[in-house]
């Protein structure tokens, strides 16, 4: 699949030639399962979102920021996880050195895990089509991404605090 509004390598690097630019991507509603019965367009979010993880290690990003609806369902099929698993495992571990920290009130950034070898952190919100976490103790698969170290979840509260990078 590709992207509409490509750039070469070349042309990113000259865009920003310093290597004190913060630089990160940021992709939403991907919608991962969606058609996933139909024979022709059943990987055509999993494509999509395999684009938006190689683009973000082409262009060595500092983070990638998913802005909702990760999922196409509230509670996606075992297929549609799996899949998404699988990417995000093929696509964020590596030995490239995270040169920021960030902040949070109450849990740490899964890339200061000593145990986890984090090259593409990634930073999620919840959409419409995500369950949030709430104080009734109602979980998403979201949830699930954040307790495996594979995203770092800004998950529902009725204030996040501070966050500092």
């Amino acid at each position: 699949m590709t992207s509409q509004y490509h750039f070469s390598q070349a042309t990113f690097s000259q865009k920003f030639p310093n290597n004190d630019t913060f630089k990160f991507l940021v992709s939403t509603d991907t919608h991962l399962g969606y058609k996933e019965t139909h024979s022709i367009r059943k990987n055509d979010s999993f494509d999509a979102f395999e684009e938006v993880l190689q683009k973000a290690k082409e262009y060595n990003v500092d983070f990638l920021l998913l802005g909702g609806d990760l999922f196409h369902d509230l509670n996606p099929s075992q297929e549609s996880l799996y899949k998404c698993l699988k990417l995000l495992k093929d696509k964020i571990f590596g030995d490239k050195q995270i040169e920021y920290q960030t902040f949070w009130e109450d849990q740490a950034p899964n890339y200061s895990n000593e145990n986890m070898n984090i090259s593409l952190p990634i930073f999620i919100i919840h959409g419409n089509h995500d369950y949030p976490s709430n104080s009734f103790g109602n979980l998403s698969t979201l949830d699930l991404l954040h307790a495996g170290n594979y995203v770092n979840y800004f998950f529902f509260k009725d204030s996040i605090g501070k966050i500092n990078f």
